[in-house]
């Protein structure tokens, strides 16, 4: 799938940030999840911005997800 620009340039800029990937390595911890992520949300989907996954769920940034299949 291909992101609209804005999108993509979120995520991108978003991912590169140290500060965030040290923030989920930090919640990860601390709540035992094996999967945390930052997302953009919008009233029909969000797009995992940055991910941490060790549960081998798949999940990459840039992914879209419709928000119906999430909580």
């Amino acid at each position: 799938m291909i992101l609209p620009e804005n999108v993509a340039a979120d995520v991108a800029a978003i991912d590169r940030l140290e500060a965030v990937k040290t923030s989920l390595k930090v919640l990860r911890r601390a709540t035992g999840l094996r999967i945390v992520l930052v997302a953009r949300v919008t009233d029909a989907s969000w797009t995992a911005c940055a991910v941490l996954d060790e549960a081998g769920f798949g999940l990459q940034p840039g992914d879209e997800l419709d928000l119906s299949t999430t909580y």
